[in-house]
């Protein structure tokens, strides 16, 4: 049994109707109390699809079933909201095969989209103006890995396929008693296309139950397929006296191509055999290159650092469980994919876990 708790704000967020929504975390709920950092690990019961060359350290078969749930408040200089959900996360297996070879599937997220913002706004001389913007849905990921070690080498990959769909709307509301007609956009995007991620470590014993761990990682530029549907609706008139509405115009089942881009890692681990290991990740993926249907979006370059550790004070002990229990604790900086004004935004957080 795993718990863990940390930092997050990925429900209701402002910033999640840009491109594909704000990423997922998807590493299973033990490496997320030590601040994410896992590409170097090489647990035999837990599985760790940050780097798919760890299933072939698995010694028993594992089942994992994660669910996530945060509560937060978004404000700015005029007002404040809170918010929250809760929600499954993630779904998987593995099982070895053999002595040196490992399978994991599953199912994984990958990102989120969920707003609900409001925009005042004055046209001069002619009215005030109500912006709406309202969206969610979600994308996520099932895959097949694999994995082989040879003398303390390890290579493995992940192949995956992403699925899921998202909205993002709109809609503009003049507040005077002027006949102006009132204008709802609505716009739904389907996403389904293959990704595909390796993974290499090296596992150096230093001495007895002292070890070190070297890895990375590399996910591939995907071309994912895409279905755009959208809609523009305007109204006129009293919404309780029946408005005329029509639709104004359509756009459906247009198709085309989404571009996500690569992604690389690497990790570092010294540890102590059950007992305690601390961690160190890196990871780079250049967002710039995203774009949907041949437009880009407000996009950079991304990175991570991740830091932590962990402790089990006598995994032996008969008697007493606390000591039997594993102790977490770790840390992430983010630099984040979106830039909104020049500015790039960035998260952080201190992440516990037993």
């Amino acid at each position: 049994m795993v718990f863990s708790l940390q930092a997050m704000a990925q429900e209701n967020s402002p910033y999640s109707r840009y491109g594909i929504g704000l990423l997922q975390a998807s590493e299973n709920i033990a490496y997320r109390g030590l601040g994410g950092a896992s590409i170097a690990d090489r647990s035999n019961t837990l599985i760790n699809t940050q780097n798919p060359s760890s299933y072939s350290a698995l010694k028993l078969t594992s089942y994992q079933l994660g669910l996530s749930g945060s509560f937060f408040t978004i404000k700015n200089s005029d007002t404040s909201n809170q918010s929250g959900g809760f929600g499954l996360s993630y779904v998987n297996m593995a099982f070895p095969i053999g002595k040196n070879t490992g399978i994991s599937f599953g199912l994984t997220p990958y990102s989120r989209v969920k707003y609900n913002l409001r925009q005042n706004a004055t046209i001069p001389g002619i009215s005030d103006v109500l912006y709406d913007y309202f969206g969610g849905g979600n994308l996520q990921k099932v895959y097949l890995g694999a994995a082989h070690s040879y003398q303390g080498f390890s290579l493995g990959f992940n192949a995956a396929y992403l699925f899921g769909n998202y909205q993002n709307n709109v809609t503009e509301t003049f507040t005077d008693s002027l006949d102006i007609l009132n204008t709802n956009i609505l716009q739904r995007t389907v996403v389904g296309g293959f990704t595909f991620d390796v993974g290499a470590s090296y596992h150096y014993v230093i001495k007895k139950e002292t070890f070190f761990n070297i890895a990375a990682t590399f996910s591939n530029e995907s071309k994912v397929n895409a279905t755009k549907d959208k809609y523009w609706y305007s109204a006129i008139g009293d919404v309780g006296s029946g408005p005329y509405s029509y639709r104004a115009d359509s756009i459906v089942g247009k198709k085309g191509k989404m571009t996500l881009p690569s992604k690389i890692g690497v990790g570092i681990q010294y540890g102590n055999g059950d007992y305690w290991k601390v961690s160190a990740d890196y990871i780079m993926s250049d967002w710039s290159n995203y774009n949907a249907f041949e437009q880009a979006d407000s996009f950079t370059t991304a990175s991570t650092i991740r830091l932590g550790g962990e402790i089990t004070p006598d995994v032996n002990d008969k008697f007493n469980v606390l000591k039997r229990v594993t102790y977490r604790l770790g840390g992430y900086y983010n630099n984040e994919p979106l830039q909104l004004n020049g500015v790039q935004l960035k998260s952080r957080a201190v992440t516990i876990g037993v």
